[in-house]
């Protein structure tokens, strides 16, 4: 039996810093030295440098604001998916399998490019197109899982550090608020550091910029849309759909509502329309899948009466949802029609070369706008740029990732509570597939790292049973419910004692620790 009774004169918790406890060596060399500015600082570097693992994920996480105020989220964000990739690899033959088919993907976009460089004769250009966003971003998607799953990214901690993300979106969204009343077409805070050492491109005007939120011109449209931390208004759409989804597992009430809001604020605001939709669609999806049993056969019966006697009635299913997404085009038509006009200049692009396809994206399809044909898209963007192999390749690691994480939710008990992150992982992988159409996914794996460490920490190869052993019985909240409150149980016909079992918190999950 393990002792865990505090030493003589030993302090029973350790001091805390902003990334964790500090060792027992740390707190004896503290103390001996005078409480001095220059001393905190100096403990504070050493404590920066000994951060690994989820400790420095949920760091970065806490401190995105500094670092996008100096133009190094994105950078930052790189560089620690590599740091935790070597310090650990996942163990397991089926998530190994996931994370190199996602690597796959950018090398066939890579030997694509090279294919296309070398028929034209214009080998920099292709082996520079081969180094590309478009092939990397694809490579950072798979180390962002691989970190998920070797590091286990899906605890109370990294649940509340994705809070902390939702919160700083809410008090910049009022900052929004108070620029747009004052008349302001663009609000941004200032040059970064790292964007003013850059050279000018378009990539460094994305990624390294204080944008608040920009009115955007399309094809004579305008519209107004918050940016916050992430290169484009539809990276925060999906950013927001992931912030609010994982927020749901916090076992704080406080800080639930904190994320859901600033997710929800991240969504409504980017006026992403895909992301609007998929919130509501995706979220009543999850919200069916939490009931109990007997509501889910309830919801059941009520929507196939329904159906039946609206069929009676002429009601045609497949005639409605063209009207909803007439509807949904029709919301902002300029957008509609430059997307639609580039979908079918990247067809006809493939259907030209479809093996090695065309290499890198092409011209504008529009003599004023920038709307490059193969991009706002990664269905016809890969099929463009790729050819055949590539969009095979996507299709191939979705349909994995996807059929993975369901026999992930499955294989867990009715009554076992990590079962809410795998349900919230489902959801994820369908927001990335409500926007494989849409936007080209390579763009948002970085901004959106958080989501795709969620997948991979769900796919984790440990096994239900041990993980249940080492996190003391749970490793989430079991329901989205507040602390305290009976079990709102996913158990199709659970037996009454499980259905009314008390909800596991974060603050029980972090005293099991």
């Amino acid at each position: 039996m393990r002792n865990d009774a505090p030493a003589l004169g030993q302090s029973a918790n350790p001091r805390q810093t902003a990334f964790g406890a500090l060792s027992r060596d740390q707190i004896s060399e503290a103390q001996a030295r005078p409480r001095s500015a220059f001393a905190k600082l100096r403990l504070r570097a050493r404590d920066l440098g000994r951060l690994r693992g989820a400790e420095l994920y949920d760091g970065f996480l806490r401190f995105i604001p500094i670092l996008w105020g100096l133009g190094a989220l994105t950078p930052a964000g790189a560089l620690m998916l590599v740091k935790l990739a070597a310090e650990r690899w996942p163990r397991g033959v089926l998530i190994n399998i996931i994370v190199f088919s996602w690597i796959f993907i950018g090398v066939s976009q890579a030997c694509a490019a090279i294919l296309n460089g070398i028929a034209i004769r214009d080998y920099a250009k292709g082996f520079g197109n081969a180094f590309g966003f478009g092939v990397v971003g694809w490579i950072f998607g798979a180390l962002a899982i691989a970190a998920g799953a070797a590091h286990r990214l899906d605890g109370p901690r990294t649940v509340r550090a994705v809070t902390w993300v939702g919160g700083y979106i809410i008090l910049l969204g009022a900052l929004a608020a108070v620029g747009r009343l004052a008349g302001l077409q663009n609000f941004q805070l200032w040059p970064t550091p790292v964007g003013m050492i850059l050279p000018k491109s378009p990539s460094v005007s994305f990624y390294t910029v204080t944008t608040i939120f920009q009115t955007e011109e399309t094809l004579g449209e305008l519209s107004t849309r918050l940016l916050l931390f992430f290169p484009w208004t539809t990276g925060l759409g999906l950013g927001g759909l992931a912030i609010a989804f994982i927020s749901f597992l916090e076992g704080s009430l406080k800080w639930r509502f904190i994320g859901v809001a600033g997710g929800v604020v991240a969504v409504v605001f980017s006026w992403s329309r895909i992301a609007i939709v998929s919130m509501l669609v995706i979220a009543l999806i999850l919200a069916f899948f939490r009931a109990p049993f007997r509501w889910r056969l309830g919801i059941t019966g009520v929507v196939l009466t329904t159906y039946f006697f609206a069929a009676m009635q002429g009601f045609d299913p497949i005639d409605a949802v063209k009207k909803a997404q007439d509807g949904v085009n029709g919301a902002r038509a300029g957008s509609s029609l430059a997307r639609e006009l580039i979908y079918t200049k990247s067809w006809e692009g493939f259907l030209k070369s479809p093996i090695i396809g065309n290499g890198w994206i092409g011209d504008s399809v529009h003599n004023k706008e920038t709307l490059p044909i193969g991009s706002h898209s990664t269905i016809y963007g890969l099929a463009y740029t790729g050819g055949a192999p590539t969009l095979a390749a996507f299709v191939f690691a979705m349909t994995l990732t996807f059929v993975a994480l369901i026999w992930r939710f499955l294989s867990y008990d009715f009554d076992d509570p990590r079962r809410s992150g795998a349900l919230v992982a489902i959801g994820l992988i369908l927001c990335l597939l409500s926007y494989c159409r849409y936007e080209a996914l390579f763009n948002l794996t970085l901004p959106c790292l958080f989501l795709f460490t969620w997948l991979g920490a769900t796919l984790s190869a440990e096994r239900p049973e041990r993980a249940r052993a080492a996190a003391g019985g749970a490793n989430f909240p079991a329901t989205l419910g507040a602390r305290g409150t009976r079990a709102f149980a996913f158990s199709p016909g659970a037996a009454r004692p499980v259905a009314f079992q008390k909800t596991r918190s974060y603050r029980d999950w972090k005293n099991d620790e």
